[in-house]
C-alpha cells in the first residue's frame, strides 16, 4: 500500500514539474531520453519533444470510451462556461448550438439595476473616504446626487419608459413593481444626502444605521430591501432567459460533458467549488436534475481555445476540451474506483448549509440573503452573485422555470408587517 501512494505521490510531483525547460538542471545534467520515452508512455503532451501525433493514456482511455459509448448513440453534447457565456456544441459534428451570455449585455437590464444596486456600496465607500481625510467625496456625493435625481426622471416617464423599452421577458410581469422600486430608491437616496447638511453626519455607521437599515412613515422600506431585490431580479434575468433558450435544444444532459471557468469580473480566486460556484447547481436545475454531479468539472486553468464562440469548434479545440480537459478528470475517478477497488474511499463532507441557501433562508428574510451577501463580499473564494443566484435558481426550478411565478425577495416579499410594496413618494 505504502509503495503504491508513494509511486501515485512521485507521478503527480513529475506531472507538476513536466513543463518545458525544467528538465535541465544548472550542472548542465538533463533527464536521459530512455527515461523521458518511459515518462510520454503515460504522459507528458506538453513536452516540446514529446511523441508527435502520440496521445497520452489518459487521452486514448477517453477516445476509447467515447468510442464505445458512440456506438451505442452519439455522444453527450459538450458544455463550457467561460467568463459570463456559456457554450453549448454537438461533440460529433462541433458545431454551436447555443451561446448565451448571464450578464453584461447593454440590452439587457443588467446595467440598469445594477446601478440602483449599488448606490449603497458608493455610499458607504464615500463616508469611508471621508473619513480618511479625502475631501474628494463632496464632488463625487454631489455628482451621485445629480445622477440619481436623473435616473428618477428618466424612471417617471410614462410614454416610452425604459422598461418597455428594454422589454425584458423575465421581468414582464413585475414591471411595474421594478418602477416604483427605483423610484423609491431614488427618492430614498435624494432624501438621506439631502440630511446631511455640511456632511458631519456623513459616516459609515451613519450610512448603515440610517440608510442601509433606517426607515420611518415616509420611508418604511429600509434600503437593504432594494440592494436584495435588484440583485434577485438580475439573478432571476440571468437564469431564466439562459434556461428558456437552452431548454428548446433538447439536450441529452445525461451524457454532457461540463466544463466551467467562470471567473466572475475581477474575483479571480472565486468560484473553484460547487460550494463557492452557484452554475454547477444551475446547470442541473437546467437538466432537470438529470445531470450527474460527476460530469460537470470546474477548471480555472483550462485554456479558452481560439475558435471557442465560433459557429463551429475546431477539431483541435474540441479535442482539447473534451480529451484533454474533461474526458482525462472524468475517468481518472472512472479508473480509481476500478483499480483501487479494495481500497477505502475518502469521502469529503459538501460545505454547510448557509443563510441565503434555498432550504435554510425563507423568501422573506432580507437579513440573512444581507449575512449572505457580507460573506460573499469578504470571503475570495465566493462569486458576489452566491448572495442570491443558490436561492433564485432553486425557486425558478420548483416554479417551473416561470419568472411571473416566483418570489422575489426585496420586490414581493420582504418588508414589514402592513408594508406591501414599494410606496409612491412624491
Amino acid at each position: 500500500m505504502r509503495s503504491i501512494c508513494l509511486s501515485w505521490f512521485a507521478l503527480s510531483i513529475l506531472q507538476l514539474f513536466a513543463t518545458p525547460g525544467l528538465t535541465q538542471t544548472t550542472s548542465g545534467y538533463t533527464a536521459p531520453p530512455e527515461f523521458m520515452n518511459l515518462f510520454f508512455d503515460f504522459t507528458g503532451s506538453e513536452e516540446p519533444d514529446y511523441p508527435v501525433g502520440q496521445p497520452t493514456l489518459g487521452q486514448m482511455l477517453t477516445q476509447a470510451i467515447v468510442a464505445k459509448e458512440s456506438a451505442s448513440g452519439a455522444p453527450g453534447p459538450l458544455v463550457l462556461v467561460v467568463g459570463s457565456d456559456i457554450y453549448v456544441y454537438d461533440s460529433t459534428s462541433r458545431a454551436r448550438l447555443s451561446q448565451e451570455q448571464f450578464r453584461a449585455d447593454r440590452g439587457s437590464g443588467f446595467y440598469e439595476l445594477t446601478a440602483i444596486s449599488h448606490i449603497g456600496p458608493a455610499l458607504a465607500y464615500l463616508a469611508q473616504i471621508k473619513a480618511n481625510g479625502d475631501m474628494r467625496w463632496k464632488a463625487r456625493l454631489a455628482s451621485l446626487q445629480t445622477h440619481v435625481t436623473q435616473v428618477r426622471a428618466l424612471n417617471r416617464r410614462a410614454a416610452n419608459n425604459w422598461l418597455d423599452q428594454l422589454n425584458q421577458p423575465a421581468w414582464s410581469a413585475r414591471k411595474a413593481q421594478i418602477r416604483n422600486m427605483i423610484d423609491y430608491a431614488c427618492a430614498r437616496t435624494l432624501d438621506y444626502i439631502g440630511s446631511l447638511g455640511k456632511g458631519d453626519r456623513f459616516t459609515v455607521d451613519g450610512v448603515n444605521d440610517d440608510f442601509f437599515n433606517g426607515a420611518s412613515a415616509r420611508y418604511p422600506i429600509p434600503y437593504i430591501n432594494v440592494m436584495i431585490g435588484t440583485f434577485m431580479l438580475e439573478a432571476l434575468r440571468g437564469a431564466s432567459n439562459v434556461h428558456d433558450s437552452l431548454a428548446r435544444l433538447k439536450l441529452d444532459w445525461p451524457h454532457a460533458m461540463v466544463l466551467v471557468s467562470s471567473r466572475a469580473g475581477t474575483n479571480v480566486s472565486s468560484g473553484l467549488t460547487e460550494g463557492t460556484n452557484w452554475l454547477p447547481l444551475f446547470l442541473k436545475a437546467l437538466s432537470g436534475f438529470t445531470l450527474p454531479d460527476d460530469r460537470i468539472k470546474i477548471v480555472p486553468y483550462a485554456e479558452v481555445r481560439p475558435s471557442l464562440g465560433e459557429a463551429q469548434l475546431a477539431p483541435a479545440d474540441l479535442s482539447y476540451y473534451v480529451q484533454r480537459v474533461w474526458g482525462p478528470l472524468f475517468y481518472r475517478k472512472v479508473v480509481s474506483d476500478k483499480v483501487f477497488a479494495g481500497i477505502s474511499t475518502i469521502y469529503l463532507p459538501d460545505r454547510p448549509p448557509l443563510p441565503g441557501d434555498y432550504f435554510v433562508t425563507e423568501n422573506g428574510a432580507i437579513d440573512q440573503f444581507m449575512i449572505r451577501m457580507k460573506h460573499s463580499l469578504r470571503d475570495s473564494r465566493e462569486m458576489l452573485s452566491n448572495t442570491v443566484a443558490f436561492w433564485m435558481v432553486q425557486e425558478l426550478a420548483n416554479k417551473n422555470w416561470d419568472p411571473g411565478a416566483v418570489n422575489i425577495p426585496g420586490l414581493t416579499i420582504g418588508f414589514a408587517a402592513g408594508v406591501t410594496g414599494y410606496p409612491q413618494v412624491p
